[in-house]
């Protein structure tokens, strides 16, 4: 084979890849465009029994540091409380997002106005590690829904590394009151 031909064959070569991962490039762009969604799609149907409501108020504990070692030091973590809309068809409207301190302070109010979540969708809010709010610090979340939705999914995960150390743990919302 002389270099003409050696040439030619890796161009050849060339082209050919570049080509297979063009293709290749626009098959994943096409898998990544959002089809639409179609809840009476899925094979077990909704029944009359399946819990629905309007609105929550919910207790959601974050632990912003938490005590170690028999001393005083204590672990700063950082935390987010996670909010995700588990109806199918219908959107949420989160109206309170609240942050209180160990003492039952408010220190931060996350919403200047409404919020909406649409169905599967989801929303967070974070607390950074410096934070100092203490072991009892939590959220108050409350939302609402012109109709009757699935109970959203809303818990605190809480996440620290400090010292060559790790520390994780999640938390879930406690309902205190309730829109039937």
């Amino acid at each position: 084979m002389n270099t003409t031909s050696i040439k030619a064959a890796v161009i050849l070569s060339l082209i050919a890849m570049l080509s297979c991962s063009k293709k290749e490039s626009i098959n994943l762009k096409s898998r990544q465009t959002s089809p639409e969604f179609n809840a009476n799609s899925l094979i077990i149907k909704e029944d009359n029994h399946t819990r629905k409501i309007r609105g929550q108020l919910l207790y959601i504990p974050v632990y912003s540091n938490v005590p170690y070692h028999k001393s005083n030091k204590k672990f700063n973590l950082s935390a987010f409380v996670a909010i995700h809309n588990t109806d199918l068809n219908h959107p949420i409207r989160l109206t309170k997002v609240l942050f209180f301190n160990n003492e039952g302070k408010l220190v931060s109010n996350f919403l200047s106005k409404d919020t909406i979540i649409q169905p599967l969708g989801a929303t967070n809010y974070f607390i950074p590690e410096h934070d100092q709010n203490g072991t009892g610090a939590n959220f108050l979340v409350e939302w609402i829904s012109d109709t009757l939705v699935n109970e959203p999914l809303i818990e605190s995960v809480m996440l620290g590394t400090t010292s060559g150390q790790g520390v994780s743990f999640s938390s879930t919302g406690k309902v205190i009151r309730e829109l039937k």
